[in-house]
């Protein structure tokens, strides 16, 4: 593991990961019901200096729901994200449903979710693809790569490590889920876009940085997953007549005895199993693909 980027998430699902520098930079702001934890472990990190940004791959509760925590504990940090995440955090319908699965994450969890100002949950400064932040002695580039959401983006960290969203996919051992969201044709040009980026290593969302490193043999891998799972969902259509009965034979195949409620709700997948059947239907049951 890179001694610079460290996990400091509060629960299993490692999201949020510290980069350390001159700059402090905390990559995804996690779960509400783990916040404490992973404040904790940040300012075990830090040593009394201060967190100075958050960086957002997209907007999806697991990843930003942390925000009024870590705002109450470092207001001065300032938060970057893709224009669309912004716009999308300022709904309120947003902010509800990213509260109802805060608490059935925290349920799943068996702790009770603390209050939180749901103002906090925002954008203070957008970045988009071409951008280079300089944070103290951090360069990062960033990269937008929508699929698993039209807002996601990936970051590259001093030409080293590259932080790619959750459009590419996500592991769990032996195990895969496919996130593509909103198209699989544009996860497909991600996952090519974030091939030439030129990396030395990769991180990959929800395990860390990735230790066959940043291989043709990896990136082959990820398309061949893509594709693969691609063609799993298509036979779950062919196979069972009601969306509702999709659904379900998704969350057996995906979800059920690997993901667990604290890592992610079955409402939360089922909302994102409805939104890929609808990407596979649409994209590659009409000759598209």
């Amino acid at each position: 593991m890179s001694d610079y980027i460290v996990n400091v998430c509060g629960d299993s699902t490692n999201v949020s990961w510290l980069i350390k520098g001159e700059s402090n930079i905390l990559y995804e702001a996690g779960m509400a019901y783990s916040a404490e934890k992973m404040i904790e472990k940040i300012k075990h990190e830090l040593n009394g200096t201060p967190l100075d940004a958050v960086i957002l791959s997209h907007s999806h509760y697991d990843h930003v729901a942390g925000l009024p925590f870590i705002k109450k504990e470092w207001p001065d940090a300032v938060v970057y994200g893709s224009e669309y995440a912004a716009k999308i955090l300022e709904k309120p319908t947003v902010r509800e449903t990213m509260k109802r699965l805060s608490m059935d994450a925290a349920a799943g969890a068996g702790v009770s979710l603390q209050p939180y100002d749901e103002s906090l949950i925002k954008i203070d400064r957008t970045v988009k693809e071409g951008d280079e932040l300089v944070l103290g002695d951090t360069r990062i580039r960033v990269f937008e790569t929508p699929g698993h959401t039209k807002c996601s983006l990936s970051y590259l960290i001093n030409d080293d490590v590259l932080m790619a969203s959750e459009t590419i996919g996500v592991f769990k051992g032996e195990w895969y889920m496919p996130c593509y969201l909103v198209g699989y044709q544009m996860t497909l040009d991600a996952v090519e876009k974030l091939r030439k980026a030129n990396a030395k290593r990769l991180f990959i969302s929800h395990m860390g940085i990735c230790p066959q490193g940043n291989t043709d043999e990896t990136w082959e891998f990820l398309k061949h997953k893509l594709i693969e799972t691609k063609d799993e969902i298509i036979e779950i259509i062919r196979a069972y007549e009601t969306r509702d009965e999709q659904m379900m034979a998704m969350k057996a195949r995906y979800h059920d005895n690997v993901v667990s409620e604290s890592e992610q709700p079955s409402f939360a997948f089922l909302l994102n199993a409805a939104a890929t059947l609808n990407v596979i239907e649409k994209e590659c049951m009409e000759g598209n693909v």
